[in-house]
């Protein structure tokens, strides 16, 4: 694989640099107060930039027409007197120059501060701007989306490379500068003396031939580097997430192995970049040195042939800096501003990322009854590898259903359809005879309540959790939940009680007590269908005896579906339904399913039947005995 298709594996989407040009300035036109002040200053700056060298060349000028009539009037006066007054007239000669060069560059200092703060604020609030919108963008995304971007290399984009894009626009504000520097001097130069001002143009082909040379470098180069650095923050976030795995398994040295690659990778784009945007210096310092040369010799000749004036050639030599400086600038700062180009292509595809989830066009939002309708579903993940087959399944309001099957086969699919996390291949999943797809989402999602075994608490309070997708609930409303889900006494525990600050994932609580927060906080949105996606697969038998009579009311009223190893939960099911390899192969209750012998009376023997009250008094017996 060449470098270029492995730059290109390591977008979502390519961009133009006049397309990135276009949605930048969408960003920045809305700050037109801002650059109104910021062209100015520039253009200011520009003008006055040439003005200090001019100082210098008009003293050397002063200084030449005062000492000419000095020779004849050394005959006439004492030495020291002499010495005096050539010196008093000396001074008068230069003074106002050198005061004038101190001012204007106090000026030019002044005013680069007041453009640095200007552009400062303005590049502070686009990223502000760009963050949010990227940060919206997604919460918008499905789950798809996030099946394939890992969680590093979403925030290496979001924090990482915002940065970039940062440092980009404070250059692009000095690229501007730079160019209005350079032509302002470009013309003072012709004006001066025009044979000069050629030699000095004779190096700017080989400015810009470098500076194209490493353009296309610094783009390639500086998003492989990102890419790397967000493998290798995902490879530290993983690290972190699974430490007590990798030290259980004792894989610390495997993984320092590991990492060790792809920090080396990491090591080596970065040095790839340094050279880009830093090789570019020291040719360009080549460059300058020949310019000082040529201007020195060919001044030379023309001041001996009468064209041109020591102090001409000594302001050729003062504008050579406020020329060639700009130009290596305007030069290099292609490299940075490619640097941004790459890092907004990488901020801008999490946007632009495609979004398989929308809202239609006329989205219906009412409140729900629960009758759920599954006809002719088909569901597949990746092409060709279906998940669900022809699933037809019609659940009344009020009714509990508990689906079983082995592992894979597709129980917690049907919950993350239902939510609408992904849309279903083939077929039609109705809501009240209403396809979901023709619901508004968040009205669709607000009135079904999800409980997974895999509970995901914030960082916050428990009261922030138990509030969290009801945030105006009255303290009240919490008590009566808490009180449901018989959680009062772990949470009289805690040191401070609901308002108990938790650390990242709910840190700090046992997978029971995560478990209870979450049946809060799914109760307290009073959902009208209910999914309880092995919701107590993770909690032990005393937990989960104080939390099924809170199941018992949480489910009554409500249409519910439960994905279930517990088998309290499945024989209260008004209807079981199994599942393997995708189809519903058998349906009805407990004591139906067992004398048909089949695939649930398989299940029930291998899984299920050990949690019985008779098989528990069977083997007690035994032990008894």
């Amino acid at each position: 694989m060449s470098e270029e298709d492995e730059f290109k594996k390591s977008y979502d989407r390519q961009y133009g640099d006049i397309e990135l040009l276009k949605r930048f300035w969408r960003y920045l036109k809305v700050y037109k107060k801002y650059l109104l002040f910021i062209i100015v200053g520039i253009l200011a700056t520009a003008v006055v930039t040439i003005l200090p060298p001019a100082m210098v060349q008009s003293a050397f000028e002063a200084l030449a027409d005062r000492t000419k009539p000095f020779p004849q009037a050394i005959d006439f006066m004492p030495t020291s007197l002499f010495l005096w007054k050539f010196q008093i007239n000396l001074w008068r000669a230069v003074y106002p120059y050198a005061i004038g060069y101190v001012l204007l560059s106090l000026f030019l200092w002044l005013a680069q501060v007041l453009l640095g703060i200007v552009v400062t604020i303005v590049s502070q609030r686009i990223i502000k701007r760009i963050q949010m919108e990227t940060y919206e963008s997604l919460q918008e995304h499905d789950l798809m989306y996030f099946d394939t971007q890992s969680t590093g290399q979403i925030m290496s984009r979001i924090t990482n490379d915002s940065q970039e894009l940062n440092d980009m626009i404070n250059v692009v504000s000095q690229f501007v500068a730079n160019f209005f520097i350079l032509f302002a001097v470009l013309i003072w130069m012709f004006v001066v003396n025009w044979r000069l001002t050629f030699i000095t143009l004779g190096m700017a082909p080989f400015v810009f031939i470098v500076a194209f040379f490493f353009r296309r470098i610094t783009r390639l180069t500086t998003g492989k580097w990102r890419a790397a650095i967000g493998e290798v923050n995902a490879s530290f976030q993983e690290s972190v997430a699974g430490i007590s795995v990798a030290k259980a398994f004792g894989r610390e040295k495997k993984s320092k192995e590991e990492f060790e690659v792809i920090n080396q990778a990491t090591f080596y784009h970065a040095k790839k970049r340094a050279f880009a945007v830093m090789g570019i210096w020291p040719l360009m310092d080549g460059i300058s040195t020949i310019g000082v040369f040529g201007i020195t010799l060919y001044g030379s000749w023309l001041f001996f042939g009468g064209l041109a004036s020591s102090d001409v050639i000594l302001l050729f030599l003062l504008l050579l800096n406020r020329f060639l400086y700009p130009l290596v600038r305007v030069a290099s700062q292609f490299s940075v501003i490619q640097s941004g180009f790459a890092a907004m292509e990488r901020i801008f595809s999490i946007a632009d990322a495609k979004k398989e989830i929308t809202n239609p066009a006329n989205p219906v939002s009412k409140e729900l009854h629960g009758q759920i309708t599954f006809e002719d579903v088909y569901h597949q993940y990746v092409q060709g590898e279906l998940v669900l087959k022809d699933i037809n399944l019609k659940i009344q309001p009020g009714e509990s259903i508990a689906v079983v099957g082995h592992t894979g086969a597709g129980k917690t699919t049907i919950a993350s359809l239902l939510m609408r996390f992904y849309d279903i291949s083939k077929g039609s999943i109705k809501i009240d005879n209403v396809d979901i797809r023709e619901y508004d989402l968040h009205n669709l999602r607000s009135q079904i309540g999800l409980v997974s075994q895999d509970v995901f608490l914030f960082s916050g309070t428990v009261l922030d959790n138990i509030r969290y997708g009801n945030p105006q609930a009255s303290l009240s409303e919490v008590q009566k939940v808490i009180d449901i889900v018989s959680a009062q006494e772990f949470i009289d525990a805690l040191p401070d009680g609901l308002e108990t600050e938790l650390g990242e994932r709910g840190k700090g609580l046992s997978s029971g007590q995560r478990q209870m927060v979450s049946f809060a906080r799914t109760l307290l949105t009073d959902p009208k269908i209910l999914i309880l996606d092995e919701a107590t697969a993770a909690v032990d038998a005393y937990t989960e005896w104080k939390i099924q009579e809170a199941l018992d009311k949480l489910l009554a009223d409500r249409t519910s579906i439960v994905i279930a190893h517990r088998l309290t939960t499945i024989k209260n099911a008004d209807r079981i339904i199994v599942l393997d390899q995708g189809k519903i192969v058998e349906e009805g209750d407990h004591e139906s399913l067992m004398k048909d012998k089949g695939l649930y009376s398989e299940l029930y023997e291998t899984y299920f039947k050990h949690q019985s009250a008779e098989w528990i008094s069977e083997i007690s017996d035994v032990f008894t005995d």
